[in-house]
C-alpha cells in the first residue's frame, strides 16, 4: 500500500498573516530530528540502503548538515534537507512529507511559478504540461529562470523523491512550482527564458489560493468510473485500489453493462492507480480472465517494534491472518520473517464474465498494488499492456507506515518489507513494460487498437 502523501489537501484560511513569515529550527533540534529520523528508518526498512551505501549516504548527510547556521536554520531549510536524505533512503515508498504547520505563514505569502512542466528528452529545457498564464503556453519549452537553467532547477527539485526516475519525473511535474520554492534558488519576480523568443517574458507569479487549484486539477479524480465510448468501447478507470466493498459492487455493475450492451472492447486505465488493496486487483481479473496467476511471489517482512504498532492499528490480521500476525509480533525485532509461496490464484469466472478483448493503459503513476496488477497481467499474458513503463520495479518494497519527527512534527513513510514479482526472480530490477510502446496520445491509440483487435 502506498499513501499519496503529495496531496495538496490542506486548510490556508487560518492563516491570515501579511510580510513574509518565516519560522526556524534550532539547529540542535534539526540534527536531533535527522539523527532520529535515519535510525527509524534503519530500523524498520528492510533494507534502507539499498540506492546509497551507508558510507556515501552519511558522507551526503554530513555535507548538508555542514551547510546549517550554528545556531538555527528555516524551516524550510530543514524540511527540503529531510526530503533529500530520506529520498536516498531506498524506493518510492519511503518519503517525507514536505507539509508542516509552522511553514503555512510562509506558503500564503509566497508567489510561486505559474506553470509546471517536464524536461524534455534531450535535457535541453522543460516543455510546460500546464500553465495559469496565456503567454506561458502548454508545449513551450523552457530554458531558463531568473537567468538559471531549468535544467538545474529541475534535477534539484528531482533530489526531493525517491523511486526511479519515471515514477520521479512524473511525480515532480505535479507539484514543480512547490518543490521549486523549497530549492530556494529563485523567487519572484519571475523572469522567463523561452526557446524561440527572442524577449524574456515576465510572469506573474501567482499565490497559494491560486496554486491550489492549479494543482489539483488533474488529481481529483473519482476512485473508479465507467463510460462507453462513441465506438461502443467499454473505458475503465481504475485509479485506486481502495474501498473493497465499493468496488465490488461497481465491478458487478459495470460488467452487468457490459453485457447487456453487448459490448465486446473493453481498455481498462491503471495510469492514475498509485496503489492501496492488492486483494481488489483480484476481483477484477476475475471477470476477465480464467488463467492462474500470481500478482507477487512473496515477500520479505522486517520486523520492528514500529511496524508491530502499526500493523495493530491497522488491523493486519484482516488481511493476512491471525496466525501469520502473531508469528511477527512474537519475533524479535530487527529480524526478517520469509513469506513466500508457489502456488497460483486460480480465479473462479464472475457473474457476466468478460469474453472480449482487453487491454490495460499503464505509465509512471501505476505504482505499489496498481504495478502488482501490471506485472500479473505482463507475466502470465492476461491482457495487452499499452502506455510506458511503470513508477517502480517489480521487486520493490511496500507496506507503508508513518512516523512523526520529535522537533519538527514532520511526517515520515517508510516501507516495511519487500515484495518479489510476479515471477519470482529476486534479481530482477526492472518496472513492467508495455506490450506496445506509446508515449503520447496513449487512450487515443488504445482505442484504435482495439478497434483492429
Amino acid at each position: 500500500m502506498k499513501l499519496f502523501f503529495l496531496a495538496l489537501i490542506l486548510c490556508f484560511a487560518t492563516f491570515l498573516v501579511s510580510g513574509q513569515n518565516k519560522s526556524y529550527i534550532s539547529t540542535k533540534n534539526a540534527i536531533e530530528d535527522i539523527d532520529y529520523l535515519v535510525k527509524t528508518i534503519e530500523k524498520i526498512h528492510y533494507n534502507p540502503y539499498f540506492l546509497l551505501n551507508k558510507e556515501a549516504f552519511n558522507k551526503s548527510k554530513d555535507e548538508l548538515i555542514n551547510n546549517f547556521n550554528q545556531d538555527s536554520i528555516t524551516l524550510k531549510k530543514f524540511v527540503a534537507t529531510g526530503m533529500k536524505l530520506v529520498a536516498k533512503m531506498s524506493g518510492g515508498h519511503t518519503a517525507m512529507d514536505w507539509k508542516n504547520v509552522s511553514l503555512m505563514p510562509e506558503l500564503t505569502t509566497y508567489n510561486f511559478i505559474p506553470f509546471t512542466g517536464i524536461l524534455d528528452d534531450d535535457k535541453q529545457g522543460l516543455i510546460v504540461t500546464r500553465s495559469v498564464r496565456e503567454d506561458i503556453k502548454k508545449g513551450v519549452l523552457i530554458k531558463s529562470i531568473n537567468g538559471i537553467s531549468i535544467v538545474e532547477l529541475y534535477k534539484e527539485c528531482m533530489t526531493f523523491l525517491g523511486g526511479i526516475d519515471s515514477y520521479k519525473k512524473a511525480s515532480c511535474e505535479k507539484i514543480l512550482p512547490l518543490y521549486l520554492y523549497f530549492t530556494e534558488k529563485t523567487s519572484a519576480p519571475y523572469s522567463i527564458e523561452i526557446d524561440g523568443i527572442d524577449k524574456k517574458v515576465e510572469a506573474r507569479a501567482i499565490t497559494i489560493s491560486e496554486l491550489i487549484p492549479f494543482l489539483n486539477q488533474n488529481q481529483s479524480k473519482e476512485n473508479y468510473t465507467f463510460e462507453i465510448t462513441e465506438d461502443n468501447i467499454g473505458l475503465l478507470h481504475y485509479n485506486s485500489c481502495s474501498d473493497y466493498n465499493v468496488f465490488r459492487k461497481f465491478l458487478k455493475s459495470t460488467f452487468k453493462i457490459l453485457k447487456t450492451k453487448k459490448i465486446n472492447k473493453l481498455i481498462i486505465d491503471i495510469r492514475e492507480n498509485s496503489g492501496g488493496n492488492s486483494s481488489l486487483n483480484d476481483l477484477l481479473l476475475s471477470y476477465i480472465t480464467d488463467k492462474p496467476y500470481r500478482q507477487s511471489s512473496g515477500r520479505f517482512w522486517k520486523v520492528s517494534e514500529q511496524s508491530k504498532l502499526a500493523y495493530k492499528k491497522n488491523s493486519y490480521e484482516t488481511i493476512f491472518g491471525e496466525d501469520f500476525m502473531k508469528k511477527y509480533y512474537d519475533s524479535e525485532n530487527q529480524s526478517i520473517i520469509e513469506s513466500f509461496d508457489e502456488g497460483l490464484t486460480n480465479p473462479t469466472r464472475s457473474k457476466n464474465y468478460f469474453n472480449g478483448k482487453t487491454c490495460f493503459l499503464i505509465g509512471p503513476n501505476t505504482f505499489s498494488s496498481a504495478n502488482f496488477l501490471a506485472d500479473a497481467v505482463k507475466t502470465y499474458n492476461l491482457s495487452t499492456l499499452i502506455g510506458t513503463s511503470t513508477g517502480e520495479y517489480t521487486n520493490d518494497f511496500g507496506e507503508q507506515i508513518e512516523f512523526q519527527l520529535p522537533h519538527s512534527g514532520n511526517y515520515i513513510y517508510v516501507s516495511s518489507t519487500y515484495d518479489i514479482g510476479a515471477n519470482g526472480n529476486l534479481t530482477l530490477f526492472e518496472p513492467v513494460y508495455p506490450d506496445i510502446r506509446v508515449k503520447e496520445n496513449v487512450l487515443p491509440f488504445a482505442i484504435n487498437w482495439i478497434k483492429k483487435n
